[in-house]
């Protein structure tokens, strides 16, 4: 009965009605797009970051400190088929590679510059950049000397897919060594600091350049993102058992910019959260006051037939719920609209550092829509405390005799 009521007096004024409902669903509907746009660029970065550097990674302790003299922490070969003969059974496991980096000089009669190098075994399932190749092709494991180059790095050489250039750096024992390779492919990489210095070579061929066999780093990828942490410790307790002095890290411990950017868009959401509770919360205050004030000689009338405090006060809070829940309703509505006709418009953002847009995609669904949905439902309740408390308190006599 009380609730038929209180539903009643909801849409006895409809303009004040309205208008409370718009506030409530602007505030729900922009909230939406904000914890949907954050969820999704978060969502992205993570995927992002373990396409290229795995779901985990093992390297000598000396590497991940930064405490080796030369290449003394590369992993020997018949470490590496030890490690892989541990994993191969483990059906977490989706791929396994090896990567050898070096820095050293690139260039031809026409001149040379910094190279920042990765050897990759071409084709392997965690990365190999094929989806990056503007120009030219990638990586191909046929044993010949190629290399892929950055875009601006391509650019500053003035070369070509097909050209042949030479690559010079230092080897495993401290001699100097060059080899030449054939630019195979030009790839992007969306980071302007990062195309002018970046290339992949084959693996075999870094290993060839620096005069070795051994692999600097073994890389991992996983079926399920979120057992990094626990397959690491698990596989480092393994390596312990079979004496292998290497040390695993999930890619939460790789990465650690992301719990940066994480944070950011933490802060960034909660801000906004606060900012359409408060709007919600005066805004419904300001409203439902002068909306009950209104009725004050009803609120006497009907405290004078017997009704008592706590059911006029349930009545009003009741009120403050159907508003609460419609608006949230609308809100969560005209979000998901906007977040689905952004996502089909095609418009892009420029991420900090990238040279490129990438499209706006905002997330859709009931993990973006129940936060804004909670708060509009609180921020209405609370708003609508106060109110509902003051008439409730009102004296009979007084209230009958109210103008």
């Amino acid at each position: 009965m009380f609730f038929k009521i209180a539903l009643r007096n909801v849409f006895r004024n409809k303009r004040r009605t309205a208008f409370s409902l718009g506030v409530i669903m602007l505030g729900v509907a922009i909230m939406y797009l904000v914890i949907g746009f954050t969820t999704n660029s978060l969502i992205s970065i993570k995927h992002s970051l373990v396409e290229e550097i795995g779901s985990a990674q093992i390297a000598d302790p000396r590497f991940w400190d930064n405490a080796a003299k030369g290449y003394e922490y590369l992993i020997p070969l018949d470490t590496v088929d030890r490690i892989k003969e541990l994993l191969k059974d483990d059906k977490r496991v989706t791929g396994v590679t090896t990567q050898l980096g070096f820095a050293g000089l690139i260039g031809n009669e026409k001149g040379s510059t910094l190279l920042i190098s990765r050897g990759l075994v071409p084709g392997n399932k965690i990365e190999d950049y094929k989806e990056y190749i503007t120009d030219g092709q990638p990586l191909r494991d046929d044993g010949s000397p190629q290399i892929i180059l950055g875009r601006k790095l391509a650019e500053t050489l003035n070369v070509k897919p097909g050209e042949v250039i030479s690559i010079a750096t230092g080897t495993t024992k401290g001699t100097f060594n060059a080899l030449s390779a054939k630019i195979s492919g030009v790839f992007k990489y969306n980071s302007l600091a990062q195309e002018g210095q970046l290339g992949f070579v084959p693996l075999s061929f870094a290993q060839k350049l620096l005069k070795t066999q051994g692999a600097e780093k073994i890389l991992i990828q996983l079926k399920d993102l979120d057992q990094s942490e626990n397959f690491s410790d698990e596989l480092q307790s393994k390596l312990e058992k079979e004496g292998i002095k290497l040390q695993v890290k999930p890619w939460q411990k790789l990465a650690a910019f992301y719990d940066s950017v994480k944070a950011f868009w933490g802060v960034f959401s909660g801000f906004s959260q606060i900012g359409v509770f408060i709007l919600v919360l005066f805004s419904v205050l300001e409203v439902l006051t002068m909306s009950f004030l209104e009725r004050t000689r009803e609120v006497g009338t009907v405290r004078a037939i017997g009704t008592k405090r706590r059911q006029i006060f349930s009545i009003f809070m009741m009120e403050g719920a159907v508003i609460g829940v419609l608006g949230g309703l609308l809100g969560v509505l005209t979000g998901t609209g906007l977040a689905a006709l952004i996502n089909g418009s095609g418009l892009k953002w420029l991420p900090p550092g990238a040279i490129e847009g990438i499209p706006m995609d905002i997330g859709i669904g009931l993990s973006v829509a129940l936060a804004p949905f909670i708060i509009a439902l609180i921020s209405t309740s609370i708003g609508t405390l106060y109110p509902a408390w003051k008439t409730s308190r009102l004296d009979i006599v007084k209230a009958l005799s109210y103008v």
